[in-house]
C-alpha cells in the first residue's frame, strides 16, 4: 500500500486488486479544488464539512463511491467504517474513519477537536496499525492532545497531519523524537509493521505534502 499527504486531511492510499489493477482510496480532496481535479478515487471519503447536499452512494457513473455518512461499508475489498466525533468547536460533526487495505488497520481522525474518546468510539476504531492523526493546534487538536490520543489508541505508527513548521517541532519534541527526515512517498506492507512493546517508541512518519 502507498500513501501520499496532499496537506491538511487529504490523503490517497493506494492498493492493488487481485488483477493487479489499482484501486485508489482519497480521503478529504474537494473536487472543487482544481489542485484535486485529477486526482484518482475510486473510494472517496469525507471527515468533515459535510452538507445537507453529500450524498453517500455510488456516483452516476458508478465509477466511484462516495462516503460522508457514518456506517459501515465494503468497496472492491476495503473495509471502511464511519465513527462519529466533533470538530473542534465541539459542535460540528467529524468523522473518523478506520479503514482496513491489505490486513492493515489505519485510522484517520479527519478535523478533530477533542482529545477524549469514549469506550464506545475505541471499540469501533478497534486495533490500529497507522494512525493518521492532525496536530494543528488551531482548527484541530493541538501536539499535547495527539501525544495523549496516541496513549489511548497505541498504534504501530503514526502519520502527523495539518501540521506546519512550528506544529510539526512540536508534536516532534512532545513525542521524544528530534531527527526525523521528512519522505516524499511512502509504501507499507503488513509484514514491515514492527510490532509496539511496552517500552517502544511508536514509529513517526512525516510525509511531505505532494
Amino acid at each position: 500500500m502507498k500513501i501520499n499527504w496532499y496537506g491538511d486531511t487529504t490523503f490517497q492510499l493506494t492498493t492493488s486488486s487481485a488483477d493487479k489493477e489499482n484501486i485508489f482510496l482519497t480521503i478529504d480532496a474537494d473536487e472543487s479544488e482544481k489542485r484535486f481535479s485529477k486526482l484518482e478515487a475510486d473510494i472517496l471519503l469525507k471527515t468533515h464539512n459535510i452538507s445537507h447536499k453529500d450524498s453517500t452512494g455510488r456516483s452516476k457513473s458508478g465509477a466511484r463511491f462516495y462516503i460522508s455518512a457514518l456506517g459501515e461499508y465494503e468497496i472492491k475489498g476495503i473495509f471502511v467504517q464511519g465513527i462519529p466525533s466533533f470538530q473542534i468547536d465541539k459542535k460540528k460533526l467529524n468523522i473518523i474513519y478506520s479503514i482496513e487495505i491489505e490486513g492493515i488497520r489505519i485510522c484517520h481522525l479527519g478535523a478533530l477537536g477533542v482529545d477524549e474518546l469514549s469506550e464506545e468510539q475505541m471499540e469501533e476504531i478497534g486495533n490500529v496499525d497507522i494512525l493518521l492523526i492532525p496536530i494543528n493546534g488551531d482548527t484541530t487538536i493541538g501536539s499535547k492532545e495527539a501525544v495523549k490520543l496516541i496513549s489511548l489508541i497505541e498504534p504501530k505508527l503514526v502519520i502527523p497531519m495539518c501540521s506546519n513548521k512550528d506544529s510539526l517541532d512540536a508534536f516532534l519534541r512532545a513525542m521524544g523524537q528530534k531527527d526525523i527526515v521528512s519522505q516524499d512517498k511512502f509504501s507499507i506492507q503488513k509484514k514491515n509493521l514492527t510490532p509496539k512493546g511496552d517500552d517502544d517508541k511508536v514509529e513517526i512518519v512525516v510525509l511531505e505534502e505532494k
